[in-house]
């Protein structure tokens, strides 16, 4: 016999005299020397160490079918074939599992056997895993049962918190136990505060690390983990993660795993949706791995647009350190290939409404979500368009990300002008009319190379607005503009009286703003408002007198002449103020209608006519308000009443005729001339 076979049997016979018993001791001895005696004429000792080690083997798998043997004896026996050898991590698990088949009696007894064997000091965590398993593969434990069991196992470690957590990195490493009984560990040493989320990657880590077979078959146990009952959904995901971090698995692979892990939820719709909000509240997890969830929520249908958005809210507000930490995550989910380029648009606009960014780092967002995009260009385009019928995003947004694209060289202005449609098309609301307005102004945009134009004017009408339907008024006017015609630089649009009436007022630079104010017959701004600047009056020397030096009853002048029409001699060519005859016809129910709108959110009328080919041509008049002598040097009124001047006179001098608008009403009216009204200018 040579030293090798003497310190292996040494060892056993230490081991076995613990307290296996004396039969079992005995009967070991009596293998060794009858090995011992038919190898004692061998030349090579490697065969004695091979055919005694088998023997002790034989021993070791006789004493665990035995009925003799508590389940704790029976587990040290298989400890010490695995620690010397006898026995790999597939063999432990097959004694394991005879261990567990010898076990009598009722299902509660024999649990409370298992349970006994699981508080035990003297037995290996990674042993106890693996008997977890036998147990439940037995079929006499389910999930529940084993995590409660794996939270005894946990419980009975003694020593310092390091060397718990030693016990449970060691179990982790072990090839024994499965994925889906570590990752229940992991879990339940997570809860009991054994270990912080750094520990537990380092834990994951080493779970995917200790995978053993080919790729397909390592594959193959996180397939079969994301099926489990055992499992939490965000433990998966994190896994996942792991998986992917160490190269294991790919994008492709990751996102069939998270589809894998939603599949194996069980309930209701709502039940479904709690999982999913449950998962996302865990700090651990990464934001790229929760918008994979929430997309997968969307696949199996039990998740729509609205859900969506109010899920990546709430995985938002689990975000935890300064606001840089929170944005540096959020652009790591922007710049991540897994996810959606409308998750990214959601996340993004969630971000800015959380106050983690502004308008400014909206756009870089966005900017970086379109980089992430894989695939050739019309790939990159579909997943553009696909975008832009998103429900939850934002109209503003949608037109970000179209400039974006065009800035970029991804689009060109005819696909620009393409994705344009799709994002008007795709709002709730009545867009027929809008579309149509789009499709119509093709050939003036492209012509005019103005589509950069048309995103940012489009993007100013709905600025701040979240019901489209109450703003497709403002888009469609803004699309008419770009397709307005122009007089000396000024847009204009025709009612179908023959004029030409400008869409805005005059000295603003859009249709929404107020513009100047002007006393009748004066063709200059000022300060004050009152009969002391007015321009053509001569105060009497009797107290309060005055008198009207043109356009009295005594001139007889009734008109405005070009030289004192504001129209004219601040946009030249042949604009002017219009006469009280021509708001008349514009007020005609016959010719046009009147409604109360906000554009811009901006109050004011929009008229819009009926005549006969020119159906649907509008013109907004916003509620500017006015100056009054009562009031010199401030407007009043502003948002309730908007007052545009006539060149006509009334039958008073010192008043003359006006169009007044206000919420329900449009209608002429008369006022004094030396107050401050606004001008609409027309032309032929």
């Amino acid at each position: 016999m040579n030293n090798i076979q003497k310190d292996m049997k040494m060892w056993l016979f230490r081991d076995l005299i613990r307290g296996h018993g004396r039969g079992v001791v005995i009967g070991l001895l009596l293998s060794f020397f009858m090995a011992s005696l038919a190898f004692t004429a061998c030349d090579n000792g490697d065969p004695e160490i091979d055919i005694t080690v088998k023997s002790d083997y034989s021993q070791i798998v006789e004493a665990v079918r035995s009925a003799n043997k508590s389940l704790t004896e029976k587990l040290s026996l298989i400890e010490a074939a695995m620690s010397r050898g006898f026995a790999d991590s597939r063999e432990a698990q097959e004694l394991l599992q005879q261990a567990v088949g010898t076990l009598s009696g009722t299902l509660k007894e024999k649990l409370a056997a298992v349970e006994t064997a699981v508080q035990g000091q003297t037995t290996s965590l990674e042993t106890k895993l693996g008997l977890i398993e036998a147990a439940v593969s037995g079929g006499f434990a389910d999930s529940k049962t084993q995590q409660e069991l794996i939270q005894k196992a946990i419980e009975s470690l003694s020593g310092t918190l390091d060397e718990k957590l030693a016990a449970v990195e060691a179990a982790v490493k072990n090839q024994t136990a499965s994925l889906e009984t570590k990752l229940v560990l992991i879990e339940t040493v997570l809860k009991d505060g054994l270990a912080d989320n750094q520990a537990e990657q380092e834990l994951l880590r080493q779970a995917i690390g200790s995978l053993t077979g080919t790729l397909a078959e390592r594959l193959q146990a996180l397939e079969t983990t994301m099926g489990s009952q055992s499992v939490s959904l965000a433990g998966k995901l994190e896994l996942i993660a792991a998986a992917v971090d160490d190269k294991l698995a790919e994008n492709n692979e990751a996102l069939a795993l998270v589809d894998q892990a939603v599949e194996s939820l069980s309930g209701t719709i709502d039940e479904k949706l709690a999982a999913v909000a449950e998962a996302l509240q865990s700090e651990s997890t990464g934001l790229e791995a929760k918008l994979g969830l929430i997309e997968a929520a969307i696949r199996e249908g039990f998740a729509d647009d609205v859900a969506q958005q109010e899920l990546i809210l709430q995985a938002v507000k689990t975000l935890s350190g300064s606001t840089e930490t929170k944005l540096a995550a959020i652009a790591g989910a922007v710049e991540n290939q897994r996810t959606t380029l409308s998750s990214k648009l959601d996340l993004i606009e969630t971000a800015v409404q959380e106050g983690l960014t502004d308008s400014q780092g909206k756009k870089q967002l966005i900017a970086m979500a379109l980089q992430s995009l894989n695939g050739s260009a019309q790939e990159k385009l579909t997943a553009v368009d696909t975008a832009m019928t998103h429900q939850t995003d934002s109209l503003t947004t949608k037109l970000e990300l179209i400039q974006t694209a065009l800035d970029a060289g991804l689009a060109d202005e005819t696909a620009a002008l393409g994705l344009l449609k799709t994002a008007i098309t795709s709002l709730q609301g009545s867009v027929n009319d809008v579309a149509a307005v789009v499709f119509a102004i093709d050939t003036t945009l492209l012509a005019d190379g103005t589509v950069g134009k048309a995103l940012a004017d489009i993007q100013a009408a709905v600025q701040g607005q979240h019901d489209y339907s109450a703003a497709l008024d403002s888009i469609q006017y803004t699309l008419k503009l770009l397709a307005a015609d122009r007089i000396a630089g000024h847009l204009f649009v025709e009612m179908g009286n023959g004029l030409k009436w400008a869409m805005m007022n005059l000295g603003a630079t859009l249709p929404e703003n107020y513009g100047d104010f002007f006393a009748w017959a004066e063709t200059t701004t000022k300060n004050e408002y009152t009969i002391d600047t007015y321009k053509y009056i001569q105060k009497e020397s009797i107290v309060g007198g005055y008198k009207l030096t043109k356009y009295s009853q005594e001139s007889g002048k009734t008109t405005l002449e070009e030289e004192d029409d504001a129209a004219h001699q601040n946009w030249g060519a042949t604009w002017r103020t219009p006469t009280k005859a021509e708001w008349e016809w514009l007020l005609n129910q016959d010719n046009c209608t009147w409604e109360w709108v906000t554009y811009n959110g901006v109050k004011g009328m929009m008229a819009t006519s009926k005549v006969a080919g020119y159906e649907g041509n509008q013109l907004f008049f916003p509620a500017a308000g006015y100056f009054n002598d009562e009031n010199p040097v401030g407007l009043v009124d502003t948002g309730v009443k908007g007052c545009y001047m006539s060149n006509s006179r009334a039958s008073s001098e010192d008043y003359f005729d006006f169009l007044q608008i206000q919420e329900g009403e449009a209608a002429l009216n008369t006022f004094k001339r030396w107050c401050g009204f606004s001008v609409r200018p027309v032309s032929y």
